[in-house]
């Protein structure tokens, strides 16, 4: 790597987008430096027609608007104007989130729309960030296809794969949902990398949680550092592989929830905690660390505000 890479990791966000941006262009303000990337590990929720739609999706977005903010806002042309100031600079009276935004692949997805956007063939060498293909309809989130590898500006290799090991659910889903055996050897052919960002974790440490098609990544030391999200049996971070060489960072959801043992109205709807990530990468050194916001609070879902039927941060109220 030819310099230190800051990175912000994020596990499955079923749709809330604009909270996770707008928490992390505040995260870094307050740290007093940019990412260098963020990393998105799968279930966007980047439907682009209610046709593709899954149930579980359906069902969660009668209780929370926000698990279809995709199709709403980022999947139309021309976007709300709140969503530019996301990315519009410091400078320009925006949020500053500047840097890429890279996401995989879960089993919650529009894979009528990602399936389009995926390359017949996997190129010999990582590509650079304007490469990957758009996922929204201003580029303003990019898909890194399973398989697929992009050099960062900083140097660093990410590494991506996408989706769930196929028969452990009942649900059928889209082939695009499953894991594809073939990318994960041609990343063993092709590695090593700086950093592997998956859907679900090894087998290896998450158990009957995890995926054993994803495991020789895990045995052959493939990256430094790997982030997942789906479902975490252990939380913590661990260190895998043979010689213990890969920092393994499992990452929950963020979306709104009602905390546990509460019910009905009048109870805000609290952010996800446990599924935000820094990560430091320096030649030789790898710092990983999960913690939550410290502004959380902030960003509960009844300090939102509406407009038209569409729900807004409020760090983004004022291009309401």
């Amino acid at each position: 790597m030819a310099k230190e890479t800051f990175l912000a990791a994020v596990g499955d966000v079923h749709g809330h987008l604009q909270l996770c941006l707008c928490v992390l262009a505040r995260w870094q303000r307050e740290l007093g430096r940019q990412f260098d990337a963020v990393l998105l590990c799968g279930d966007v929720g980047t439907f682009t027609s209610e046709d593709q739609l899954d149930n579980a999706t359906r069902r969660h977005a009668r209780q929370n608007p926000c698990e279809l903010e995709f199709l709403y806002q980022w999947a139309i042309q021309p976007q709300p104007r709140w969503l530019q100031g996301i990315f519009a600079s410091l400078e320009e009276g925006g949020l500053g989130l500047t840097c890429p935004v890279i996401m995989v692949h879960g089993n919650h997805e529009g894979f009528a729309h990602l399936e389009r956007l995926v390359p017949d063939s996997w190129p010999h060498t990582p590509v650079s960030y304007p490469e990957l293909p758009a996922v929204d309809t201003e580029g303003h989130v990019r898909l890194l296809p399973s398989g697929g590898r992009v050099r960062l500006s900083s140097g660093a290799v990410i590494a991506g794969v996408g989706g769930v090991q196929p028969g452990q659910r009942k649900v059928c889903y889209h082939p695009m949902a499953y894991i594809d055996p073939l990318a994960v050897e041609w990343l063993l052919e092709n590695g090593p990398v700086d950093v592997l960002v998956t859907h679900q974790g090894p087998q290896l440490l998450q158990k009957e949680k995890g995926a054993v098609l994803l495991d020789p990544l895990l045995q052959e030391c493939l990256a430094r550092v790997w982030v997942h999200g789906h479902s975490v049996a252990s939380p913590d971070i661990s260190h895998g592989g043979r010689r213990k060489e890969t920092q393994v960072v499992p990452l929950e959801g963020i979306g709104f929830h009602l905390p546990r043992g509460t019910r009905g109205a009048g109870v805000p709807y609290e952010v996800g905690l446990h599924g935000w990530a820094l990560v430091w990468l320096e030649d030789k050194k790898v710092h990983t660390q999960k913690t939550s916001p410290p502004f959380y609070r902030e960003y509960r879902r009844h300090r939102w505000i509406e407009k038209e039927g569409l729900l807004v941060c409020p760090d983004l109220a004022r291009w309401v």
